[in-house]
């Protein structure tokens, strides 16, 4: 395997700790992957569902080209906008499909690292927004990734009335 295809396999989860969404609210109930703190908060699960609708959307889209609908209507909730705890639960028919859905997403991202080659990396897809390569676009959402992890980290620490974890 590349060196590359390493870092990035890494980056999306199998080693990373800062990078599985799943690992982090391993143990939490329905009722508390939708706490919030207050009513204009995210709850957790939406912090979740926005991982996986914005690495689908940056390799499925950006890298892949896919111009069909590639985030399934009830997952739309987790986009851009933000979005009220009501309006997530009457979108998405379960939290078990959330995170299937999740699984889903990691699983084709990982299937798409292993078709590179050490060039393709470097390489700018057509359908790049901002003419950025597959390594950067790899490496942003990664990165936007670990922003919403630290952020789960930070709501579960409030539910659990424990200190917020250092660093």
């Amino acid at each position: 395997m590349s060196e590359w295809k390493a870092i990035a396999h890494f980056l999306y989860g199998k080693g990373f700790w800062y990078a599985d969404p799943l690992r982090e609210i391993d143990g939490l109930t329905e009722e508390r992957l939708f706490w919030v703190p207050d009513p204009n908060s995210l709850c957790i699960l939406w912090h979740v569902g926005h991982i996986a609708h914005r690495e689908r959307t940056h390799i499925g889209r950006f890298l892949q080209g896919f111009k069909e609908s590639i985030i399934p209507p009830q997952f739309d909730v987790f986009g851009t906008e933000w979005s009220s705890v009501e309006r997530i639960r009457q979108s998405v028919d379960s939290v078990t499909s959330v995170l299937a859905w999740m699984r889903e997403v990691r699983e084709k991202s990982h299937e798409y690292i292993a078709s590179l080659n050490d060039r393709d990396f470097s390489s700018v897809p057509p359908t790049s927004e901002e003419g950025l390569s597959v390594a950067h676009w790899l490496f942003i959402t990664s990165a936007h990734t670990a922003l919403h992890i630290g952020r789960i980290q930070l709501l579960r620490a409030l539910i659990e009335g424990k200190p917020e974890r250092a660093c």
